[in-house]
């Protein structure tokens, strides 16, 4: 690193402290989650079939906290991010983001005149749920609305208002314009898609048709349940957001899943055994993938009806992940690969005497980066990377 930026750095170390005592030091660590599960309409979740993740939640402010560069990111200089920290490969920990983050960082400096923010600095939290052709997205951060009003009319958008929430708007519903494609336009604009852009109090929020984005501000107003009202979610956000070190990411599933692997037992799962143990039922997964201190640890946990179900549920599945390897790899189990330490426990819910098995694999976090031009930067979470693809290619056998 250069003497110039290593100056930078050096002046920021007081913010940098108080900036991340500040992210710990929180009598409600759920918050940021909840608050984000507060704006999604339950009828736009529960029902979801695909088996694919219904929720997937990712808090920005949490990944450059973890990564030491929180001071930095709270100057709000999109500029200074991209000189001086590797962006692309720190962004890179993120398994599964939003369908917009795939241009946050090539069209960095450029959103601010499209959108009128810059997800790098402004974009604290998103939580996207859904499918195509009408996925839903939520933002929480610092916005200006009066910056994203002029820069979406500049750019044609018309303004209505819903239960008095104003909503920036194009085209009819699900309507794509492949001649108003704008890569650096996060609400669709990748395929020139419709977009009704609500400016919540606290959020914003920003669906390809009136009727969910009705549904959303509907939910954020506290007129119809949202997952934050759900039993289920509310318990699973609460259990992997423990008040030490940060919450990065979350994925969400249905019990079903994607889907059953050609394997159900699990990929070594019984071991010497003929009769693996099976999992008792479940009705909701989360995956998460956790920072505390020089640790990564990512988790796994699941709703079950009640707590015998969930004893059994985290001692069986602990023994699958400890075990589950590739199946291209038959020599080390991932767990083994990583060095990674494999604990239980369960959690009582007090509603409906629900309980959750709760699963950590913890290992050590990469060393840190010191020279954004060094090519042998590797980010965070491996292991849960490694999980997530196994669930994409219906592999997972620890669970489905």
């Amino acid at each position: 690193m250069n003497t110039a930026r290593r100056a930078v750095f050096v002046a920021l170390t007081v913010i940098l402290v108080l900036s991340v005592m500040a992210l710990s030091d929180t009598d409600d660590p759920a918050r940021g989650l909840l608050s984000m599960l507060a704006q999604v309409p339950q009828e736009a979740v529960l029902e979801q079939q695909s088996g694919w993740a219904a929720v997937r939640y990712v808090d920005y402010e949490a990944l450059a906290a973890a990564e030491g560069i929180g001071a930095l990111r709270d100057l709000g200089d999109v500029d200074l991010v991209m000189t001086m920290v590797p962006i692309s490969r720190i962004m890179g920990r993120i398994a599964v983001g939003p369908d917009p983050l795939r241009n946050v960082v090539l069209s960095a400096g450029q959103m601010a005149d499209t959108v009128g923010f810059e997800w790098l600095v402004d974009v604290d939290r998103s939580l996207e749920f859904g499918e195509p052709p009408n996925p839903g997205l939520v933002l929480d951060g610092s916005f200006d609305h009066v910056a994203i009003g002029l820069a979406l009319e500049d750019r044609g958008y018309d303004l209505s208002s819903v239960a008095g929430v104003p909503v920036w708007h194009r085209f009819d519903d699900y309507a794509i314009s492949l001649g108003d494609r704008d890569m650096a336009d996060p609400f669709g604009g990748h395929l020139g898609a419709a977009a009704r852009v609500a400016l919540l109090p606290d959020h914003l929020a920003n669906a390809r048709s009136w009727p969910l984005i009705e549904a959303i501000i509907a939910a954020s107003l506290g007129e119809t349940p949202s997952l934050a009202d759900d039993v289920g979610y509310r318990a699973l956000a609460e259990a992997i957001s423990g008040p030490e070190g940060w919450l990065i990411e979350a994925l969400f599933f249905a019990g079903e899943g994607p889907g059953q692997p050609s394997d159900p037992g699990g990929t070594a799962s019984a071991q010497d055994t003929d009769e693996p143990r099976s999992l008792p039922p479940f009705s909701l997964v989360v995956l998460a993938d956790r920072q505390e201190g020089g640790e990564q640890v990512h988790l796994v946990g699941l709703v079950c009806d009640d707590r015998e179900d969930a004893e059994v549920a985290a001692e069986v599945l602990a023994e699958r992940l400890e075990a589950f390897r590739q199946p291209s790899d038959a020599e080390e189990s991932l767990a083994e690969q990583f060095g990674a330490r494999i604990g239980s426990t369960v959690l009582p819910v007090k509603e409906k005497g629900t309980a959750v098995a709760l699963v950590e694999a913890r290992y050590p976090a990469p060393p840190s980066w010191d020279d954004p031009t060094a090519d042998s930067f590797v980010p965070g979470g491996q292991l849960y990377r490694a999980w997530v693809q196994a669930i994409m290619r219906r592999e997972f056998s620890p669970l489905w």
